[in-house]
């Protein structure tokens, strides 16, 4: 073989060996972004099979609950799989967010609440909470909560097993980013029903007026 003939060979294999690369290289990038966008796919996909349309729904089916919310109420400590059948989950859309309200099993029993705005990573929120002897903290655990569309509150009722003890009912309004208390109220026996007295509300913000405003 002449010397232009192996320098030709020579090129022509240098030639594939670059094209197998760059297509290697192709191909594990769209790959890449294959499996970045599948799981976001997938997750829509399956509300759209559970949602059917619908904003506001309850969901008493195991089965039916979205496959991504069923790992993080598990990973929370949520057993809601021993509730769903007598509480339902309850999906409900508020300030443009998408929430589901999840009645987790116990003595007790709590719901905790995700924010599903993003599908793929439902996120548990916190509620503000009353702390004796004074001040607030948070708790994902808030009691038993109840949405109130024609007041656009949600009320979450915590008591205890023993009779003895008090129970308390906050109020929140539900601002997107979170949760805002609104108002406490205290009953003397967790085992009636009713009998709340308002122990805290939140005041009305009024700020002065800046020097110079009429």
């Amino acid at each position: 073989m002449s010397s232009t003939m192996r320098t030709v060979v020579s090129l022509l294999s240098a030639l594939v060996v670059a094209g197998l690369l760059l297509f290697g290289s192709v191909a594990a990038l769209l790959g890449q972004d294959h499996a970045e966008i599948d799981p976001r796919r997938e997750a829509y996909r399956e509300w759209e099979s559970i949602a059917n349309g619908r904003t506001d729904f309850d969901v008493s089916n195991v089965a039916l609950v979205p496959s991504r919310l069923a790992v993080a109420a598990t990973q929370s400590g949520c057993r809601y799989k021993e509730a769903i059948g007598e509480v339902p989950l309850r999906f409900i859309r508020v300030e443009g967010h998408r929430l589901a309200l999840v009645f987790c099993f116990g003595i007790i029993g709590s719901h905790q609440l995700f924010d599903l705005s993003d599908l793929t990573k439902p996120k548990l929120m916190e509620f503000p909470y009353l702390v004796r002897p004074e001040g607030f903290g948070t708790t994902s655990w808030p009691g038993k909560v109840a949405w109130k569309p024609d007041s656009g509150l949600f009320e979450a009722e915590a008591r205890s097993d023993l009779c003895s003890d008090p129970g308390v009912r906050h109020s929140y309004r539900f601002a997107g980013s979170g949760f805002i208390v609104i108002r406490v109220e205290v009953t003397p026996d967790s085992c009636v029903q009713g009998g709340w007295s308002t122990i805290w509300e939140s005041p009305r913000w009024s700020f002065p007026a800046r020097p110079g405003d009429r």
